[in-house]
């Protein structure tokens, strides 16, 4: 049977052409993608944070628990958040009885724990630390880094706070590049912030 004679495969220079085009576009491409991902992973921490920070505000606000702490520690690039919490009744207890109820890392008088989770990110803090919730702020407390931290600017200067924990790439200082702030009030109030190319904090 006859082939078409009209019917014609690549010439070498056409296959040259054809990878050189696919080459030039991976790498203009692949820096962009890379990019996009590293800040993926650091702002998804960020946000899985602020999630961690808003879900122990809901349990003292609707009375499941009367106070829930909030445990951070970094390693290098690593970050591990530890949730544990007291019901009322247990709280009560403690307190009649004279017992310790202070905000501390290793507080044991937690009765409950609630969620444990690891992070492939870096933060600002160069020490374990805590923050410890409560309705209406009654029994709110830090240690750590939280205790005294330095206020910071956000948005601008009006915006002063030293509740806050920088979420980042790599390196204990933060900011820089793949920075993300996370910001809380007494009351429960959570914010979240990226260090913009201009050089400031920015409300997301």
């Amino acid at each position: 049977m006859l082939q078409d004679q009209n019917i014609k495969g690549f010439t070498l220079l056409e296959l040259l052409v054809v990878i050189s085009i696919v080459a030039l576009v991976s790498a203009i491409g692949m820096p962009n993608f890379m990019s996009w991902q590293k800040d993926r992973e650091v702002r998804t921490a960020a946000e899985k944070i602020a999630n961690a920070i808003n879900m122990a505000n809901t349990r003292t606000a609707n009375g499941s628990l009367e106070v829930v702490k909030i445990t951070f520690e970094s390693t290098g690039s690593s970050t591990s958040v530890t949730t544990v919490g007291i019901d009322r009744k247990k709280f009560s207890d403690r307190l009649n009885k004279g017992l310790d109820v202070e905000c501390k890392n290793d507080a044991n008088w937690f009765t409950k724990t609630i969620d444990q989770q690891t992070f492939s990110v870096a933060t600002n803090l160069t020490k374990k630390s805590s923050i410890c919730f409560s309705l209406r702020e009654k029994n709110y407390g830090t240690d750590g880094i939280f205790n005294g931290q330095q206020n910071i600017n956000l948005e601008n200067s009006s915006n002063v706070t030293d509740k806050f924990i920088m979420i980042c790439r790599s390196g204990s200082g933060c900011p820089g590049k793949y920075s993300y702030l996370i910001e809380w009030t007494r009351f429960g109030n959570v914010n979240k912030f990226k260090w913009s190319k201009s050089g400031a904090w920015t409300r997301m």
